[in-house]
């Protein structure tokens, strides 16, 4: 299912914030064959992209798709970015030994098998989530689009890719809106509210 995007996705633009987020975000697309008024729980073909974001979620990088089954680490050493020295990237525990070079990596803890995490990982990792939740609002704001995350039974991979597409960049405009809810933390302290 992978497609050769490499001309079109060469390398990031310069981001205006040296702090971005890496993360896989997963679709469920079927083809729609079978009976399923029997069956409690339905087989999809499930479709991955890793995408990559700043602190104001704007969305500036989007792998191209591959399996469900593929490993986020996996689809990150295929698609390599070429993200500026001195940035610090925040990942989750898909890309364990993902470390490209030049770029500080914030990855928090996995709890040992049968054993705990010490105080200071947790602390760690408690102080790390609420920077690493923007990730997951992107992820969020991409799947408003109900195509992205729910079966469609179009069997042409160009149309399940541009439905993706098609998500980021309605994001991303949602996102610059100057009627956005949202602000980033830096920008949060020059609003006046009215009194």
């Amino acid at each position: 299912m992978a497609h050769n995007w490499r001309s079109a996705w060469p390398s990031i633009p310069t981001m205006s914030s040296p702090t971005t987020g890496w993360s896989g975000a997963f679709r469920a697309m079927s083809t729609g064959t079978g009976s399923e008024k029997n069956t409690a729980l339905k087989k999809v073909h499930a479709l991955k992209n890793n995408t990559l974001c700043d602190d104001t979620q704007y969305l500036h990088y989007l792998s191209p798709t591959e399996s469900g089954r593929v490993d986020d680490k996996k689809v990150a050493d295929e698609y390599p970015l070429h993200l500026p020295a001195g940035s610090v990237l925040r990942q989750d525990l898909g890309f364990v030994g993902h470390y490209p070079p030049g770029v500080g990596v914030e990855m928090p803890h996995k709890k040992p098998p049968k054993g705990e995490l010490s105080f200071s990982q947790l602390i760690y990792n408690q102080m790390l989530s609420p920077l690493r939740v923007v990730i997951e609002h992107v992820h969020s704001g991409i799947k408003r689009v109900r195509m992205v995350k729910e079966v469609v039974r179009v069997r042409g991979d160009w149309f399940r890719d541009t439905v993706m597409v098609v998500a980021c960049g309605l994001h991303n405009f949602r996102v610059r809106s100057p009627h956005r809810a949202y602000l980033a933390p830096e920008r949060a302290n020059l609003v006046k509210h009215p009194a």
